[in-house]
């Protein structure tokens, strides 16, 4: 998504060309008829009348030309802080289930990773080794839930001011997703409610449900980030 430059408006560039149209034609009618001569001098009050007219509409047009820019400006640096706000908020989640990966060992060597792929294959491993140890687990999911509350805090922050935006509304669409990925991510590992059971006994769709979670998640931020990276360069 990228910012437009500002430009003229339609309806100013309308305005401003009848307005110079005016003009125009009142100069050349001053000079090439004498008929238009003898009216305004015999109607000098109208005449005056009618350039003053004329060049209060411009005036007008000059200054509500200003202000408009001025606070297309201003809707430009809120809406790039907003977006900021929400992209370092929305990059928390998938930061910890990438490395999460990392510190398991799913991803090797120097060449670039597709954490999705791994997670997607090799999820039952990942949940295995996390629920392993006790802190670990601990950690995850609390990290999880964190991520994911002060994203919905930015959430509720920005998304009444950028939902205005119809690019930047898109971009909020994707980041509940979010929220609700990492949150049932992390009630996968360690339940927010009751005592923690590395050992506890697991049925496959719990184990599918955590990989399918975690995919949805990396997903969605690879899509927010691709989609906002216009505007944070």
């Amino acid at each position: 998504m990228q910012l437009a430059p500002a430009g003229l408006r339609p309806s100013t560039v309308r305005v401003g060309v009848f307005v110079l149209a005016v003009v125009v034609v009142m100069s050349l009618a001053e000079v090439t008829s004498d008929r238009f001569k003898d009216f305004t001098q015999d109607h000098a009050l109208l005449s005056t009348f009618l350039t003053e007219a004329v060049l209060l509409v411009g005036v007008y047009l000059v200054i509500d030309e200003i202000i408009e820019r001025r606070e297309s400006r201003r809707w430009s640096d809120v809406m790039s802080l907003g977006i900021r706000a929400l992209s370092t908020r929305a990059e928390g989640p998938a930061e910890i289930v990438r490395r999460a990966v990392d510190e398991w060992g799913g991803a090797s060597g120097d060449a670039p990773f597709d954490y999705r792929e791994v997670v997607s294959r090799r999820a039952d491993e990942l949940e295995d080794w996390l629920r392993a140890d006790d802190s670990r687990a601990r950690s995850f999911g609390a990290t999880m839930r964190e991520g994911a509350t002060r994203l919905e805090d930015v959430i509720i922050r920005w998304g009444p001011t950028l939902i205005e935006d119809p690019d930047s509304a898109e971009l909020i669409n994707l980041l509940p997703e979010i929220v609700d990925s990492a949150r049932s991510a992390a009630d996968a590992i360690a339940p927010a409610a009751g005592r923690f059971d590395p050992g506890g006994r697991r049925d496959a769709g719990e184990t599918e449900l955590f990989g399918d979670s975690l995919v949805e998640l990396l997903e969605h931020a690879d899509d927010f980030r691709r989609r906002v990276s216009p505007v944070r360069t």
